[in-house]
């Protein structure tokens, strides 16, 4: 399967909303799920604080990327990172390769510092983010209710230096 990592345009819109309608009943545990149509996700294109990468297949959006950066003239040089992939396609590496490309284009635009805040019962995501290269910084203690577990789970903070 030939993968094409690169910045998302207008027209790859229907197929990303395809990924999000898919992790939305998944429940997947991403903010992008909390888009609510088409229009807010068409908003983010035209926003100059994000930054919106897809890997695809030719046919289908397998994983998106997204980067939000500081609006402030002082912290525009970092980003935050959401990620997530299809099921179908997860653990074959391929977000661990769109976040890798997504960082080398932001760095060409001036960012040199990227942070993930990972929930700390999501091991596949910590494990990328160690494999990224990223460091533990932080942690936000019970930041989030894990409704399946019935219990609280940590917010890891990670960050990279570009």
């Amino acid at each position: 399967m030939d993968i094409v990592y690169r910045p998302m345009h207008l027209s790859d819109l229907e197929k990303v909303w395809e990924l999000v309608e898919v992790l939305k009943l998944e429940k997947a545990g991403v903010s992008i799920v909390d888009l609510s149509h088409k229009e807010e996700l068409k908003k983010w294109l035209s926003d100059d604080h994000i930054f919106l990468y897809i890997a695809e297949d030719g046919e289908n959006v397998l994983s998106i990327l997204r980067a939000i950066r500081g609006g402030e003239p002082g912290t525009r040089y970092a980003v935050l990172l959401t990620a997530a992939t299809h099921p179908d396609y997860r653990n074959k590496g391929i977000a661990k390769e769109l976040v890798l490309a997504g960082l080398e284009d932001m760095k060409k635009d001036g960012v040199s510092l990227a942070r993930i805040y990972v929930y700390s019962d999501n091991l596949p995501s910590i494990n990328t983010a160690l494999r990224l290269g990223f460091t533990v910084s932080g942690t936000v203690y019970r930041h989030h209710y894990n409704e399946a577990a019935g219990e609280y789970v940590d917010d890891l903070i990670f960050y990279k230096l570009l």
